[in-house]
């Protein structure tokens, strides 16, 4: 069977002298992993095709009992020139798709975060470097209000009441008021406005309307941070996310 679809290279490998192994993140099948042969030549096309971050279709060979599908041609449909000549663009970048292929199942698609995942991509591409940070904590709230592990910013978790400040409660992974918690780890009222903005804005009129201190995204990523291990343990497994909080 030709499987045909557009997919968000995750990651490659070297295989032998000559082929490189990819995860792919396609809109039409979820991950897929394939084996691209002879693209390490230096007349094959498909070694700069194959790069993570770009966003190409391509066309394979599927066989259900394989794990590695066999790769047949693939164009490109977008490239991010401004991440590739960017670190810190570079860095964010990385961190995306090393988080989305960890989070995704093999052949399982999503839409949605694929959507999310363009989106974003698209969006640090293009933005100023101040405000990579609030864009990557724009895709790390979405992730988890898809996953289902959505943070409570405006009530307070145990007595319900409305939150102005946050204490992080490390027992039960979420924020509560000062009165029911107390914790080393905590929210002002301008971060939960942030994070109450971010998870209600869309990603097109994020930089249009953000109109708060960006000194406060050090406090949010101390928190999401905290926040992810808990709800989701496995996702320590992304080395770029570890990394990016220096994180051993």
């Amino acid at each position: 069977m030709i499987a045909s679809t557009s997919a968000i290279v995750l990651n490659k490998k070297n295989y032998s002298d000559s082929s490189l192994i990819c995860d792919l993140f396609s809109i039409d099948y979820g991950k897929v992993t394939i084996i691209a042969k002879g693209a390490k030549s230096i007349k094959n096309p498909l070694g700069a095709l194959l790069q993570p971050l770009n966003h190409i279709e391509c066309v394979y060979y599927y066989k259900s009992s394989r794990n590695i599908q066999t790769l047949k041609e693939a164009s490109i449909i977008d490239k991010y020139y401004d991440i590739e000549n960017n670190y810190k663009k570079m860095h964010y970048g990385l961190t995306v798709v090393d988080i989305i292929n960890q989070i995704n199942y093999m052949e399982y698609p999503s839409n949605i975060i694929f959507r999310l995942t363009r989106k974003v991509l698209q969006s640090i591409d293009n933005i100023e470097n101040k405000y990579i940070d609030v864009i990557f904590i724009f895709f790390l709230l979405q992730c988890l209000i898809y996953l289902g592990y959505c943070p409570s910013v405006e009530k307070c978790v145990q007595c319900n009441n409305n939150l102005e400040n946050a204490q992080f409660d490390f027992s039960i992974g979420q924020l509560t008021c000062k009165n029911c918690c107390e914790s080393k780890l905590f929210i002002d009222n301008e971060s939960l406005l942030i994070i109450q903005f971010l998870m209600k804005t869309h990603i097109t009129q994020i930089i249009e309307k953000f109109d708060f201190d960006l000194n406060k995204c050090k406090q949010i990523h101390n928190f999401i941070y905290k926040f992810i291990l808990f709800h989701i343990p496995d996702i320590n497994k992304s080395k770029a996310l570890r990394g990016l909080y220096n994180v051993q």
